[in-house]
């Protein structure tokens, strides 16, 4: 599942590779390990192509997106290494990041950028094919509301992607996309886990259908000399990924 670290749903994707609730109980906002990668892939969202380079279930993914992703993968993997050498972490957190971490080392940061971005465009096709995609004045709402939020903020995270757009190119033409994809899914997942009180089972019956979803998209390649990675090769860390998850040693309580 791709889990989001800040304020906002922008700021610092776990993509794939980590635990919201380590991500807070370890405190790195104020200095996130792997700054420049973030610095770089706002820049990527902001100057890629912006050419299609493949659908999934229907939905384009673009060149700079691509971009984008990568740089946030090498983030991610280096706060992982660098909070798993820390004293705040327990041995059970570290162990989770080490598998992790090695797993995305295996697969490399490619694969796992475009593996992240089927998940991502799988899971929207099904929030829109079941009527929960927000409209233009509930996405308005989250961004007025992040804004607003965002202003008390210094996480330089946000500060990366504030330089690279500009405030209000930022604020008025990016966030908003960002943000209807994270509404859309937040939609989602309540629809497919209402059902379930206990939030360990909700959180693994939600990556049973997240990982239905991602690895049966139907998944078309439009500029293949484009494509970072494999198609395969991603579908095969996926397969990886959600075993690990769901083998119960991906659950990651936060140290007290």
């Amino acid at each position: 599942m791709r889990t989001r670290i800040g304020l906002i749903a922008l700021l610092g994707s776990l993509v794939l590779v980590g635990s919201v609730a380590l991500t807070r109980s370890v405190g790195l906002t104020a200095r996130f390990p792997g700054l420049d990668r973030v610095e770089s892939a706002a820049e990527a969202a902001r100057e890629g192509g912006r050419e299609t380079v493949l659908l999934v279930a229907g939905k384009p993914v673009t060149a700079a997106e691509l971009a984008e992703m990568e740089h946030w993968v090498a983030a991610n993997l280096t706060w992982m290494r660098e909070v798993g050498t820390s004293g705040a972490v327990t041995a059970e957190q570290r162990a989770f990041l080490e598998r992790q971490a090695g797993l995305i080392e295996r697969h490399g940061v490619p694969t796992v950028a475009l593996a992240s971005l089927i998940v991502d465009r799988a899971v929207a096709a099904a929030a829109e094919r079941e009527g929960l995609w927000p409209d233009e004045r509930t996405v308005r709402e989250r961004v007025a509301r992040d804004r607003e939020v965002a202003a008390t903020s210094d996480d330089p995270r946000l500060k990366a992607y504030l330089a690279a757009f500009g405030e209000e190119a930022f604020w008025d033409e990016h966030y908003p996309r960002v943000i209807a994809l994270e509404i859309a899914e937040e939609r989602l997942y309540e629809a497919r886990t209402k059902g379930e009180p206990d939030a360990a089972r909700r959180q693994a019956l939600w990556l049973t259908e997240e990982r239905a979803l991602a690895l049966g998209a139907p998944i078309e390649v439009v500029v293949p000399e484009r494509l970072p990675a494999s198609i395969d090769a991603a579908l095969q860390y996926l397969a990886e990924y959600y075993d690990l998850q769901l083998s119960g040693s991906g659950s990651i309580r936060p140290s007290a």
